[in-house]
């Protein structure tokens, strides 16, 4: 699945920043100095670890997707195209690399082979580094509703006892946890190395606790469920009540995300026109399993339809801002996730 990839980071100006603002954080954190190594696995385009070169740090990236990777290696962006594994992180250790900092956002849902992951953490870091991780919190999805953060690429759902817990594994434990708002709610783990027995990091972490009786209760997933079966039709009865009304109807952001939402309510393109992205390698395709037209925003300039659902909902404040001129034209904007209906 990820041998290519249509997914480019650095089309979301805010992710760019927020990420700048995450390398200086860390290297100040850390007290990175100038020759310091920084690793970066599942590094897309590349834009992260720019912001760490800015700073004199030796950066190297690990990108399965060759097609992605290629943006980074022609900026002439050291990257190396290939699946990060324990003995992937042997191979880099062998060459004498041990990084002070090793990022990994948003990846760690991804990965069926979990342990042997976690595994080429702990080998290819040094002594004295630290694991950077960034994940989707599993709370947050319960607790928002993002049933359409549910898809085929993610293996895991995170909460961060069960993070603690595989990392603990291995050898690695918690030395500090925050809660950041992007994707609807994540989390910010920093991972170190054991440093004897009895050593279990931040186990005191608020974090850690979670609600920890609610996520391991059934009824909180059966109550996940029935929310989420009864947002399914409204999100419905919504969308085909404006067409109803003679009025037009497109979507913005080919994400996974919209391809899960349009498929379990049932919206098509007999509801839907088209949808728009500023990725060129999705437009001219379509949204799996509902037809629905994938266009530039050159489409969205000449057809103006009358309403605009914003499935990216991850980036709203960024695209409302990027829409101000078809809002301000007449167009009204939708928030889907507005739309979903508890009991």
């Amino acid at each position: 699945m990820f041998d290519n990839y249509l997914y480019f980071s650095s089309y979301s100006s805010s992710m760019v920043t927020a990420m700048a603002e995450l390398a200086r954080q860390t290297a100040a954190r850390r007290d990175l100095r100038k020759g310091d190594l920084v690793v970066e696995v599942a590094s897309n385009d590349g834009y992260l670890l720019r912001h760490y070169e800015e700073m004199g740090m030796r950066t190297l990236r690990v990108e399965p997707a060759a097609n992605v990777a290629a943006v980074a290696i022609d900026e002439g962006i050291d990257t190396r195209v290939a699946y990060f594994t324990a003995d992937y992180a042997r191979e880099l250790r062998s060459e004498g690399l041990a990084p002070k900092v090793i990022h990994a956002n948003n990846v760690i849902a991804h990965v069926p082979a979990i342990h042997d992951f976690v595994e080429g953490l702990r080998v290819l870091l040094a002594d004295d580094g630290v694991v950077v991780l960034e994940t989707p919190s599993l709370v947050d999805l319960l607790d928002q509703l993002l049933f359409d953060t549910i898809y085929h690429e993610h293996v895991f759902y995170w909460s961060l006892g069960a993070l603690a817990e595989l990392f603990g594994r291995h050898g690695l434990v918690l030395e500090e946890c925050e809660h950041v708002a992007r994707h609807g709610g994540s989390l910010r783990a920093t991972w170190r190395h054991r440093r004897g027995p009895g050593d279990e990091g931040s186990g005191s972490s608020p974090l850690l606790a979670e609600s920890a009786l609610r996520l391991t209760s059934p009824a909180s997933y059966a109550s996940f469920a029935a929310d989420t079966a009864r947002s399914g039709e409204a999100l419905r009865t919504a969308f085909t009540s404006i067409r109803a009304a003679g009025r037009s109807l497109a979507g913005y952001g080919a994400a996974a995300k919209a391809t899960v939402l349009l498929n379990y309510a049932g919206i098509g393109s007999d509801v839907l026109d088209f949808v728009v992205d500023l990725n060129p390698a999705k437009q001219g395709r379509v949204v799996p399993g509902v037809g629905v037209p994938i266009v530039s925003l050159e489409v969205l300039k000449e057809r103006r339809p009358d309403v605009l659902a914003v499935f990216t909902w991850n980036i709203a404040a960024e695209v409302r801002a990027q829409l101000q001129w078809y809002a301000t034209g007449g167009g009204e904007l939708l928030d889907p996730l507005s739309l979903r209906s508890r009991r």
